[in-house]
């Protein structure tokens, strides 16, 4: 089928709430130690003291104070964190209660996108986003770090529904050619989210101490913009036709994205299951983890979500900065190779959408976690070549394989985990499924989160070497389990699991 120009609208409007997933996940990384001596100003001012700007004259000693005394670009990174342990907790709080917003989000998708549809639930989830700029706009001005944990909080909710919501509503108004395609565009939008929000937080951008405020507020632009856009597009037509019994509108809906009024063979297999799921009780996630048959579906769909995140790829986006920093990259030179980094990602990914319909996902996944094992066994080799032996060539061999490793990333483990429940569940157990699924996405990711920089100050180079490890046994399992879905009906997929399980 040709992409017709009103799929392709309503692909890059679906699209704007997986660019707010991916911005909110990078928009941490760069302005890290500005953000964080704004946080000790405003101790300092609280405490009755003076917040130090610059060094303290020859003769005096600098202030005893630790919210208060003064750091120079070199120590700011690192020393300023081990100096003050309550400043460390409240920046691992900034970053983990994304994390946490995003977890109790997801775990109630599936009421969400089943209650409000999914195009309604993307809609409804912009107020998140506009609630979480605002705060975190307004914290700087009113001297509240906590308002600016709030905010993070609010934002983190809108991560979690964005997790599935847009992969449901592209994978249900793709058609079957093109389902692999448009549904790997959730994750080349996150990157470019997390790209533009490195991007900005350069420090002659946004990534200042008095423009940061705008960086983690920029949120309002996308939020807005989609609730312009998407406004003009159908809901899902499996969802109107499935959840809803709008039979009309579901057609309507199919016209819309297809431009034809021939919309007969996806009328007739939406017809079928709806008649197959007529008599059948309502599925919730207690239901699937009942159900034999479903259980084993979910099982490889929560798998290869955890090869996604136990692959180490957060601790790479979370963290790149200090990683290239690690690698002997100086201040701004570490932001400026993440920024290169996420670059490439982008490609990589844009390559993704355009070869998971022609390669399968299978290969891709299998691909894509062997090529991940490799690189992380080379960037541990690197790193102590270059830590413990001195060779300046290292670090740069370090940089690349974190490039190489997020290249490899972007082929598979990236995209597929995303739309595979999209793809493997009917209609009924789909949208417990996908928030089963994006509840496993972001416990990994406060997993992650946490425990990161504890294993990195204790294993040091070897930390990657623990990734290795679960890479290895997703790389069995995947070959093991992970059925191929390409160009495939629902149907179809469905008969071929009940043969295999």
């Amino acid at each position: 089928m040709a992409v017709t120009g009103t799929l392709v609208f309503a692909v890059l409007s679906a699209a704007l709430s997986s660019f707010l997933f991916g911005y909110n996940i990078g928009v941490i990384n760069a302005p890290r130690v500005i953000v964080a001596q704004w946080i000790r100003r405003v101790h300092c001012e609280r405490d009755g003291g003076t917040y130090q700007t610059t060094p303290p004259p020859p003769g005096e000693e600098n202030s005893t104070t630790i919210w208060c005394r003064y750091y120079d670009e070199a120590s700011a990174g690192k020393i300023m964190f081990t100096d003050n342990t309550m400043l460390n907790t409240l920046w691992s709080l900034v970053s983990a209660i994304f994390c946490l917003g995003a977890l109790i989000a997801a775990m109630s998708l599936s009421f969400f996108v089943n209650r409000f549809g999914r195009k309604g639930t993307m809609l409804i989830n912009n107020v998140t986003a506009i609630a979480g700029a605002v705060c975190m706009l307004l914290s700087y001005y009113v001297m509240s770090h906590e308002l600016l944990i709030v905010g993070r909080f609010i934002i983190g909710l809108n991560a979690g529904l964005n997790s599935g919501a847009p992969p449901m509503y592209l994978t249900e108004i793709a058609p079957a050619s093109l389902r692999g395609a448009i549904g790997s565009v959730h994750q080349l939008v996150i990157v470019v989210g997390v790209l533009i929000s490195q991007i900005l937080g350069l420090p002659f951008i946004l990534g200042s101490e008095t423009l940061w405020p705008i960086l983690f507020g920029f949120s309002l632009v996308p939020a807005a913009l989609q609730l312009l856009t998407l406004s003009f597009c159908p809901e899902s037509p499996r969802h109107l036709y499935l959840n809803r019994n709008d039979v009309d509108g579901a057609r309507k809906a199919l016209d819309f994205f297809q431009r034809t009024s021939d919309v007969t063979a996806d009328m007739d297999q939406m017809k079928r299951e709806h008649e197959e799921s007529r008599d059948q009780p309502k599925v919730t996630m207690t239901d699937i983890f009942r159900d034999r048959f479903l259980r084993r579906i979910m099982l490889i769909c929560i798998m290869v979500m955890l090869s996604q995140q136990f692959s180490g790829i957060n601790a790479v986006m979370f963290y790149s900065t200090a990683i290239f920093t690690s690698a002997g990259m100086v201040g701004v030179h570490a932001q400026y190779a993440t920024v290169a980094m996420s670059s490439i990602f982008v490609v990589a990914s844009t390559i993704a959408c355009l070869v998971v319909d022609k390669l399968g996902r299978r290969i891709l996944l299998l691909a894509g976690l062997i090529g991940m094992c490799i690189t992380t066994i080379l960037l541990v080799v690197f790193m102590k070549l270059m830590i413990n032996e001195g060779m300046e060539w290292a670090s740069y061999a370090s940089v690349f394989s974190v490039i190489l490793f997020v290249v490899f990333f972007a082929y598979g483990p990236g995209p597929i985990p995303w739309f595979l429940a999209s793809e493997l569940f009917t209609q009924g157990p789909r949208a417990p499924a996908t928030s089963v699924v994006a509840g496993v996405n972001w416990l990994s990711t406060l997993i992650i989160t946490f425990t990161f920089p504890l294993i990195e100050s204790n294993l040091n180079e070897y930390t990657f070497l623990i990734f290795t490890t679960c890479l290895v046994g997703f790389i069995v399992y995947t070959y093991m389990k992970v059925p191929e879905t390409k160009g495939k009906r629902i149907d179809e997929i469905q008969a071929e699991m009940r043969q295999r399980l």
